[in-house]
């Protein structure tokens, strides 16, 4: 039975079976408390009458298994409920470790050709200066020949 809160007009799908005769309800939205109504709609259709026994039955295909509803979930069960997600394919693996790879290289390129992209593109001399270790000329020690 489909019921809706009178105050912030939310609506719940709760079964007939669990509304009882002068009980109130309490939104999950707003916290409003009413006394839900049954409506005077249709009932259950009467179940088909079985054939007799003496009449055959035509042939029925026989029926596939029946699938088990699924349970009744609230709304927050199904916002927490996990989607199963599809399987990622090998191919986006793949793309992932050349986009490393790539990087990796360009990285280990430009610390080794560091002094001819520091004389094409000077204000790169402030990054790739922390790398050059080791100076231009060797400094003389006072006192030595070299």
């Amino acid at each position: 039975m489909q019921i809706a809160c009178p105050s912030c007009a939310a609506s719940y799908e709760v079964p007939s079976a669990r509304l009882k005769p002068d009980r109130s309800v309490r939104c999950s939205r707003c916290g409003a408390e009413w006394k839900p109504v049954r409506e005077a709609g249709p009932e259950a259709p009467p179940p088909p009458p079985e054939p007799s026994p003496a009449e055959p039955s035509p042939a029925e295909p026989p029926a596939e298994p029946a699938v088990p509803p699924t349970p009744f979930l609230a709304a927050m069960e199904r916002l927490a409920a996990e989607p199963s997600r599809p399987p990622r394919p090998p191919a986006l693996l793949a793309a992932w470790l050349l986009t490393f790879l790539l990087l990796g290289a360009g990285c280990v390129s430009a610390v080794v050709w560091r002094a001819e992209i520091m004389r094409v593109w000077p204000p790169s001399g402030r990054i790739l200066a922390l790398f050059d270790r080791m100076p231009e000329k060797p400094a003389l020690i006072s006192g030595k020949t070299p």
